[in-house]
């Protein structure tokens, strides 16, 4: 927020007891919000006596829904001497602490995008009680707790080549017709200004002098590079809604639309833009439209800036459920350990790739090339951890994949102990978990404890029938159990005819 010319604005901040705020459409803007004050202050020499007039009778004007009641200056009078000079003071009553201009220069992407989405919502209202050609400069509108409020003042038309040239920041805010000497204004060039402080919480403003920037205006020069998107993360450029609401910022700010302004279109695709401003939402929705692999992509470099553990999270489901890379996932699932180690998303979805079949195929495979088992220790210690962390329903859910991967570890006599531990979570044998009861059977099985196994089988067996009958599982999920136990049976046969065979 840069002041006008020469203006002296902190000697002037300091005579007012206020704070300098920015430039507005006319003058400059400060605010003093624990006397409820708001100020502008236009120098004395650009307004006429009519003005003046017209501005004492709106000291009087009924204030509209969303506009700041302009009243009597304080007592030194509506022309003061300030900093050296004189100004026409409009007072306005106003406890706004922020305004537009102050949200545009929020650190925080959304914060700046959610103040202009408001301010071209509130557009239509201002329209009604104050009719177009407002071109509203940033600086023009306070923010308060119940939404944007304008700080209106008569609608006198375009600036004075004068008061462009004392206000660089102005020009920004020029729609090239007017720029290039149309004196009228209206409805699409209050919307022009609005989408040039929407683009200005994208990308940066142009360094350059009013001179310069009143031909850049007229000729109606597109934004590129840094002007146009240098404000944002580098994961948030690549975001489809964000990309396109910049190119209709871009169409709006070189070629305005003339005739029907559609403020709330504008408004609606802004919208859009800060939600995808959210990370997990921008890697949900190209998830959710079959994308993973670019969803995937957009969380790597979201995670460049800002390794966010739910983020991580979702990149660790997307690695090892859609893009078949277990180990990613469960690297990307120790960052979001780290991260915040009281939280249990992170354990449990550990627990789901170990469970996840490709992993084993991948290990091994590196096992066949490994020189020690570091990486077969490390890979327990994270599974252990991670069971031991949940809470005990979730450790009850996961304790099929805890069972698989103790199997796998050679630990098939504390992996008996543990079935058997889990499936008696209770004191009853919880013959339904039939994942549990096949690990069960397996384990006897590699005990060499055979009839302990068929025993298992056959209860298994019989729960089988029982759900099939009641229809309380669904089929599919019958028909998978049954065939595992099939697999097990004959890998249980094969084995005996191959032991006879050795005697």
């Amino acid at each position: 927020m840069t002041a006008p010319g020469d203006e002296p604005v902190q000697l002037i901040a300091q005579e007012l007891d206020a704070e300098y705020v920015g430039v507005g459409r006319r003058g400059t803007l400060y605010r003093a919000p624990a006397r409820r004050r708001w100020y502008r202050l236009i120098p004395r020499a650009e307004l006429s006596a009519d003005h003046r007039d017209e501005l004492k009778r709106w000291q009087h004007r009924p204030a509209g829904a969303g506009l700041a009641p302009v009243v009597p200056a304080d007592p030194a009078g509506d022309q003061q001497r300030l900093g050296g000079r004189w100004y026409q003071v409009v007072c306005y009553e106003s406890g706004a602490r922020r305004g537009l201009a102050d949200a545009i220069a929020d650190p925080d992407p959304a914060r700046r995008v959610d103040a202009v989405v408001a301010a071209l919502r509130a557009l239509p209202g201002w329209w009604e009680s104050l009719g177009p050609g407002l071109v509203p400069m940033p600086a023009d509108i306070a923010v308060t707790d119940d939404g944007p409020e304008l700080l209106p003042l008569p609608l006198w038309g375009a600036p004075s080549f004068t008061e462009l040239l004392s206000g660089p920041e102005r020009v920004l805010h020029l729609a090239p017709d007017v720029a290039r000497g149309q004196t009228a204004v209206g409805r699409e060039d209050d919307l022009f200004a609005l989408a040039v402080a929407a683009l200005r919480s994208f990308g940066t403003s142009p360094d350059a002098d009013a001179e310069r920037l009143l031909h850049r205006a007229a000729c109606a020069v597109p934004p590129s590079g840094e002007r146009l998107d240098g404000r944002l993360p580098v994961w948030m450029r690549r975001v489809g809604p964000i990309r396109a609401v910049l190119d209709d910022l871009c169409e709006l700010t070189t070629a305005p639309r003339r005739g029907d302004v559609d403020v709330t279109w504008l408004a609606d695709r802004l919208q859009r833009a800060r939600d995808a401003m959210d990370p997990l939402a921008a890697v949900r929705a190209l998830r959710n439209a079959g994308e993973p692999d670019q969803a995937l992509a957009l969380a790597r470099a979201v995670l460049v800036d800002d390794p966010q553990y739910d983020v991580l999270v979702l990149a660790a489901t997307i690695a090892y459920q859609d893009n078949a890379a277990p180990l990613e996932a469960l690297t990307l699932l120790d960052r979001a350990v780290e991260a915040d180690p009281e939280r249990v998303e992170a354990y449990a979805e550990q627990m789901s790739v170990i469970a996840f079949g490709e992993l084993w195929t991948m290990v091994l495979s590196l096992l066949s090339d490994a020189i020690d088992d570091s990486f077969t220790r490390r890979l327990d210690t994270t599974v252990q951890t991670a069971f031991h962390r949940l809470p005990h329903a979730l450790r009850s859910k996961h304790s099929p994949a805890m069972a698989s991967h103790l199997i796998r570890q050679g630990k098939v006599r504390e992996a008996n102990a543990f079935v058997h531990k889990w499936l008696h979570d209770g004191g009853t044998l919880t013959w339904w978990r039939f994942d549990l009861m096949l690990a069960y059977a397996s384990t006897f099985w590699l005990l060499d404890r055979r009839r302990e196994a068929i025993e298992v089988g056959e209860v298994l067996r019989q729960g089988l029938k029982r759900v099939r009958d009641n229809g309380s599982v669904e089929t599919a999920a019958i028909d998978l159990y049954e065939l595992l136990l099939m697999q097990l049976e004959e890998e249980m046969r094969q084995a005996d005819e191959f032991g006879e065979e050795q005697r």
